[in-house]
């Protein structure tokens, strides 16, 4: 574990979509169109994603019955909970392309004896099941999914934390506010990962290849 002046950094704290894995979510639009009529599915199709941005900022985790009512009432189609814990099973099937370095990073930090954790905008069942199956379970002493902590809330960020103090984390991910800014607002140290390059009003430290990390620590 390397020791950055007084303080030892313990844990990386992990962004999965977007960070890790890209994974190819048109599948979403299948599950919808076998369990709506045509005309719900279209009003459905037509506004779901965008509320779904809506609902991580007005509310503080994923429930199922507060994202039911908030997408029925939103939307005029009834999206039941059972519909939605169908999504959150049906969604582990997505086909994942895993970004290039984030197998050797994983690797070498495991090795190097530091904790890797995951923490989720997403159902923690669809998470665990999408690691499972690309074998990566090894590698991830636990997984916190939004239905504890939307990121990026920073209660959020101190769950992720565990037993350690926020200075002895460290949070990689690839979304700048939800990932970078909460967690820099929580006291935890920050990787922003930005394949296309750091933008020019951004100063954080940031990689454009996850292999780089290897570098750092």
């Amino acid at each position: 574990m390397i020791d950055k002046g007084d303080i030892m950094i313990k844990r990386f704290i992990w962004d999965f979509d977007g960070t890790i894995v890209d994974g190819d979510f048109s599948i979403e639009e299948n599950l919808f169109r076998d369990n709506l009529s045509e005309e719900d599915f279209l009003k459905f199709n037509e506004k779901w994603y965008e509320l779904l941005n809506v609902y991580e900022k007005e509310f503080p985790k994923y429930d199922r019955k507060m994202l039911s009512e908030f997408l029925s009432t939103n939307t005029g189609v009834t999206i039941s909970e059972k519909l939605i814990d169908e999504w959150s099973k049906y969604m582990i099937n997505v086909n994942e392309t895993i970004h290039p370095g984030a197998v050797a990073v994983l690797d070498y930090l495991q090795n190097k004896g530091y904790e890797n954790i995951i923490y989720t905008n997403a159902f923690t069942n669809t998470q665990v099941g999408r690691i499972k199956k690309l074998g990566f379970s090894s590698y991830f002493k636990e997984i916190i999914g939004a239905e504890e902590f939307i990121k990026p809330t920073t209660e959020g960020f101190i769950k992720a934390c565990g037993p350690h103090k926020p200075n002895e984390c460290v949070m990689i991910g690839d979304n700048y506010n939800k990932d970078i800014l909460g967690a820099l607002k929580a006291g935890l140290n920050v990787i922003y990962y930005c394949p296309k390059g750091l933008p020019k009003e951004v100063d954080v430290p940031h990689v454009k290849k996850l292999i780089k990390i290897k570098e750092m620590y």
